[in-house]
């Protein structure tokens, strides 16, 4: 069943935790007011569970809600995501003026953050012509908008409650008014229009059928598959067995003899499965610059470290820069494959080894660091699972993962091998 709404926001307002607390309550008043299954009420990017594919997961809610809520701040209308939800939104709206000749007023804006003070022209014209000076609501709401009500409560009880209430009225009112047929075919994130844009399209104008261009926005579309493993001669300076290696870093084929493939053809598949395009380099291509540019750029890194490597000085020497910074658009990726005998001997000394390169990163709960992955299937998983947290820091542009949702953090993994105590 389609979701009653869909709430838009900047991930710079979800800082602290009062956007969750606002829509959290908003669903409570709705609950209270109608019959709606508490899972189909509403859609927010926080409540994804860990390894969704996020691009056609908010592409479908988008296409099938029945009532777009944006919260209006300065940050909101300078956001292409928000921008894109907007105009994809907007075009379900203009087919239905198509059918029935008037627009469905299904777009109920909330006022976050005051964006009316420095007069016309501080907000898109498509959010501008949309009513917000709700008079019988509480001046400081009008004024100041409904963060600060959030933020104090206790102070602004009845005034934060009202505005719940009217916002809930709202949606109820306007779903049951204009049925929104859902969209008919798959809605491709990447090329809807940034309807907050100079050059992007009017309110009524279609998502575009082709990509104009290298699109600059939706989100993280690449991943830098860094090899961190040494090439068979070099392996052979620290083990016997060099099976697994060959002549360049991307040839590490860690979990023979059960799967043949080296680990960055499996990681290059997975990111294929997440609409990425993957680009394997080894680690010694200039890692330190990589990782800053990346980072500029939007794009995800993911290091897959051979433990091996840590103890080879010019791989370890690689490796540093990753840990100087918390990067939050990276991971790191630790295969460990039990039918390596040389390896699970030397486990004590590997995991020592690895936790003294990765000071910072190895030894907090860090959800993008993963060890102890002991087959394909288990790589592949938490491959999945370290892409959707490291696009959604990227998505929600936040300063550092830790902040986006405490309580969501899995524990820190005990590495049987490398990495572990």
């Amino acid at each position: 069943m389609p979701y009653l709404f869909f709430l838009s926001y900047c991930g710079d307002d979800g800082r602290g935790g009062y956007v969750t607390d606002f829509y959290g309550d908003l669903c409570d008043e709705i609950r209270r007011r109608t019959t709606e299954p508490e899972e189909d009420i509403g859609f927010q990017y926080v409540g994804m569970r860990d390894g969704t594919l996020w691009r056609p997961t908010v592409s479908d809610s988008l296409g099938t809600c029945r009532v777009f809520v944006p919260l209006y701040s300065p940050r909101y209308f300078r956001a292409r995501f928000c921008g894109q939800e907007w105009g994809i939104f907007a075009e379900r709206q203009r087919l239905y003026e198509q059918q029935h000749g008037h627009v469905p007023e299904l777009i109920v804006p909330v006022l976050w953050e005051d964006v009316f003070a420095s007069g016309p022209g501080r907000i898109p014209k498509v959010a501008e012509d949309i009513w917000t000076k709700n008079e019988d609501l509480a001046a400081p709401y009008r004024t100041s908008g409904l963060r600060k009500l959030v933020q104090h409560k206790t102070r602004y009880r009845d005034a934060y409650h009202d505005v719940v209430d009217r916002i809930a009225e709202v949606i109820i009112s306007v779903a049951e008014q204009y049925p929104l047929p859902v969209s008919t075919g798959p809605i491709d994130f990447d090329t809807a229009p940034d309807v907050f844009q100079p050059d992007g399209c009017e309110p009524g104008s279609a998502v575009p059928d082709q990509r104009l261009g290298e699109p600059s926005g939706g989100g993280p579309r690449h991943v830098h598959l860094v090899v961190a493993a040494p090439t068979a001669a070099e392996a052979a300076q620290e083990r016997t067995n060099v099976d697994r290696y060959g002549r360049r870093s991307e040839d590490w084929t860690p979990y023979l003899p059960a799967a043949a493939k080296p680990v960055v053809r499996y990681a290059m598949a997975v990111a294929d499965e997440q609409d990425l395009t993957p680009h394997p380099v080894g680690a010694d291509d200039g890692l330190s610059t990589l990782l800053e540019e990346a980072e500029s750029e939007g794009e995800l890194v993911v290091l897959l470290v051979d433990a091996w490597a840590t103890r080879i000085p010019a791989y370890a020497e690689a490796l540093r820069p990753y840990d100087d910074h918390l990067y939050g658009n990276c991971a790191v990726l630790l295969p460990w494959n039990p039918t390596d005998e040389e390896s699970e001997s030397q486990a004590p000394a590997l995991g020592a080894s690895v936790l003294s390169l990765f000071k910072k990163n190895a030894r907090i709960p860090h959800p993008t660091f993963r060890g102890s992955l002991h087959s394909v299937d288990e790589f592949k998983q938490a491959l999945r699972e370290v892409l959707i947290k490291t696009q959604s820091f990227v998505f929600e542009q936040h300063a550092v993962p830790e902040l986006v949702n405490a309580g969501a953090f899995v524990a820190r993994p005990q590495l049987e091998g490398p990495g572990g105590a």
